[in-house]
């Protein structure tokens, strides 16, 4: 590929990866790995059971998610909760709550958007954010 620059293609195995709870994040592109200025792109990978807890926002920036794999479901915001199955596709607006639960026996895998860049990366916790199924 001369002439190209080799930052704007990545692979998921070449990703930084840390482990969470009940989910592995690799990030996959960054702008300050690609050289992007708009977006940033990660894949998750959730346990069965495992759920994004505490819940988090972007006050910067929106996500779009992409599920590759498995089942379970989301919570955006107050008003929505919905089923995943692979090829959903669903929207976090910018500063929404919102969060991920695996409700299938398999691993769920995602792969998400953000956007504009490494402001969308930044989080807000929101510790008292629950599905239903898990408030007290």
């Amino acid at each position: 590929m001369s002439g190209t620059n080799n930052n704007l293609i990545s692979h998921e195995r070449d990703g930084d990866a840390k482990q969470l709870d009940g989910r592995v994040v690799t990030w996959v592109q960054k702008p300050e790995t690609s050289g992007g200025k708009y977006c940033s792109m990660c894949v998750v990978v959730y346990e069965p059971g495992a759920r994004a807890k505490p819940a988090h926002s972007h006050p910067h920036g929106e996500e779009t998610i992409y599920v590759v794999s498995g089942s379970g479901k989301v919570k955006i915001g107050d008003d929505v909760v919905a089923d995943i199955e692979p090829g959903s596709v669903f929207l976090f607006p910018q500063a929404v709550p919102h969060m991920v639960w695996n409700t299938g026996s398999g691993t769920l895998k995602l792969a998400c958007f953000y956007a504009p860049g490494a402001e969308a990366i930044g989080y807000e916790f929101h510790e008292d954010y629950d599905f239903e199924e898990f408030k007290k």
